[in-house]
């Protein structure tokens, strides 16, 4: 009797015979065509096989740790794969290959980044060169003299982590990088008295008022400026905020109250001061919240009279002129 069709097991074996000729021509188109090297997902040479591909990516490492130094690496993802060779391109030796390689990366080297919001802003050699770089920012926007609440911190997240970066991204030491998280995108811009200046004169020369210049130099007695101090008239735009609370204690003058006591004795009308009003003094401590020495917020801790205020006692006549 005759068959019509195939049956099951025979249909199986015609479709992996068929799947196995395709993956033998794909495999062997593959294996004819020439190896693009790629730089960030951009071909740049194409050599012959895998082989070279590889020797070439070696020869460019080796050139690239002469010139900067053995803890060298590409900066750029380097790959390699098949890709057709373009009209009006040659294939090329791993040393030509190589040179055009060099052409196309940046040399880096692993190092301490300090990131900024999960963006890299600056890089040192060590950990401990990232840390110290941190505390000199803090330091440098903590105010001198005062008493600390808690240690200053960051707004920000502010990370250090090991990574790859660009060589000419890492700084020589943590003075460097501080000074680049402090200057930013705008430098802060100091004002050095000279002989006969007045912090009122100097306010008014930066559009300050007494009280924002104040604000600015916490730890400054703007009453008794010496030549040669440093006040700060601009806070700049750094790469960070560092947010300091600490208390400082000043003398405030408390107002006496005015006491108005008939006085039947007097014409009327008339106005006897009987006791000259004295003002008082205390001692007021604030807590105070600043950001990069600006201040934003401030309350009252404590207060303490150190001298009572005297009442005025006027005496006012109710008589018969």
């Amino acid at each position: 009797m005759l068959r019509i069709g195939l049956s099951w097991g025979e249909r199986v074996v015609y479709w992996l015979v068929i799947l196995g000729l395709l993956s033998l021509l794909v495999f062997y188109r593959r294996a004819t065509l020439p190896v693009a090297i790629f730089v960030n997902g951009k071909p740049v040479a194409w050599v012959s096989n895998f082989r070279l591909a590889n020797r070439a990516v070696e020869l460019a490492k080796i050139k690239l740790q002469e010139r900067y130094g053995h803890d060298v690496d590409f900066a750029e993802p380097v790959d390699f794969g098949n890709l057709p060779l373009p009209s009006g391109q040659q294939l090329m030796s791993p040393s030509e290959a190589s040179e055009l390689l060099l052409k196309s990366v940046s040399p880096a080297r692993k190092a301490w980044l300090i990131v900024v919001n999960n963006q890299i802003v600056t890089a040192l050699k060590s950990k401990s060169e990232a840390e110290q770089a941190l505390e000199l920012v803090k330091a440098h926007f903590t105010p001198k003299n005062v008493t600390l609440v808690k240690e200053p911190w960051f707004k920000e997240k502010v990370v250090i982590r090991e990574g790859k970066i660009g060589v000419n991204e890492i700084v020589a030491d943590a003075e460097t990088a501080a000074q680049k998280l402090i200057g930013g995108l705008e430098p802060p811009k100091f004002h050095v008295v000279k002989a006969g200046e007045f912090a009122v004169r100097i306010a008014r020369r930066y559009g300050l008022t007494l009280e924002e210049l104040q604000q600015l130099n916490p730890d400054k007695n703007l009453d008794r400026l010496k030549v040669g101090d440093k006040l700060l008239v601009k806070v700049g735009k750094p790469l960070v905020t560092v947010v300091c609370v600490y208390q400082v204690v000043r003398k405030e003058s408390v107002p006496f109250k005015t006491e108005r006591r008939f006085a039947p004795h007097l014409p009327g009308s008339v106005l006897v001061t009987k006791q000259k009003g004295k003002e008082g003094l205390k001692e007021v401590v604030l807590e105070i919240t600043a950001e990069n020495r600006l201040e934003v917020q401030r309350k009252v801790v404590k207060e303490q009279i150190l001298k009572e205020p005297v009442t005025e006692v006027i005496l006012v006549g109710g008589g018969v002129r």
